[in-house]
């Protein structure tokens, strides 16, 4: 396993330093979790490149600006130089909390990158007492089993390549998914649906999905997400072909919902 197993250093920065391109409070949008207000802290660097992502500044793993919101809800913005100190992030985190919170969502990017550093301002957040919500993209077991003890909720995206231009391998995800709910992590899973979906993909993804939750004994939630038109993605999917893939994942798994990108929708981050 390379860098994405969450082990390389960063030059020049001690172990308690993180990649992270924003801290702020917003309504969360997507899952399970959908409009309970949480603090997001978003680390930098992917190991995937889907087509639609909406968050090309965090992509890349490297030292930069990190923007910072000083009052929940208020946009105004003060910058840190990142990697960040995890003290000074469990601080922002904190000072954020002053109006009452969910939960945090750590996103990105894709966290478990980092998942040594991260470990680090879990530890803290938990003293706190604040729970913590992995958003990911469901590709590092390694990385996940160095921090899953400290985690309450995990938001899984599956990909299929013929929507993010990705191609996964469905048993690293397999394995991912029933390593968290092994470990007793409140789970659901995402998949973005588009207008070229290939339908065997979808139906594959949620076999999967049913295949764990009868082996874990847990329904596992499965969120078909519309594709938000963003980067080279120009449009989504139609209502009917939408209703379409929900009626062929219902007849494989009967926890299937559709939720779009509802923050979108009323202008949040």
């Amino acid at each position: 396993m390379t860098a994405a197993a969450g082990r390389d250093p960063v030059p020049g920065h001690g172990p308690a330093d993180l990649l992270v391109t924003e801290v702020f409070s917003a309504i969360q949008g997507e899952g399970a979790l959908i409009g309970h207000r949480q603090v997001f802290v978003r680390t930098a660097g992917c190991n995937l490149r889907c087509g639609y992502c909406d968050q090309p500044e965090s992509l890349e793993k490297r030292p930069g600006p990190c923007r910072v919101e000083g009052t929940a809800g208020r946009r105004d913005w003060h910058t840190l130089d990142s990697p960040v100190a995890t003290g000074a992030l469990a601080a922002s985190v904190e000072h954020l909390w002053s109006l009452p919170h969910h939960s945090v969502s750590v996103t990105g990017g894709e966290p478990l990158l980092q998942a040594d550093r991260l470990l680090g301002l879990l530890d803290l957040l938990d003293e706190a007492g604040r729970p913590v919500m992995l958003e990911t993209n469901g590709t590092l077991v390694p990385a996940l089993d160095r921090v899953a003890h400290r985690l309450r909720w995990i938001s899984m995206d599956l990909k299929l390549p013929s929507v993010d231009g990705e191609r996964v391998d469905p048993a690293v995800q397999r394995r991912f998914l029933a390593r968290a709910l092994a470990a007793g992590i409140g789970t659901w899973t995402k998949v973005v649906v588009g207008p070229d979906t290939d339908p065997a993909e979808l139906d594959g993804a949620v076999r999967m999905v049913a295949a764990v939750s009868d082996e874990a004994g847990v329904a596992v939630e499965l969120y078909l997400q519309p594709v938000t038109p963003f980067g080279t993605v120009r449009s989504g999917p139609s209502p009917g072909a939408v209703l379409d893939m929900q009626g062929r994942a219902l007849a494989i798994h009967p926890a299937v919902r559709v939720v779009p990108q509802t923050h979108k929708a009323i202008g949040q981050l």
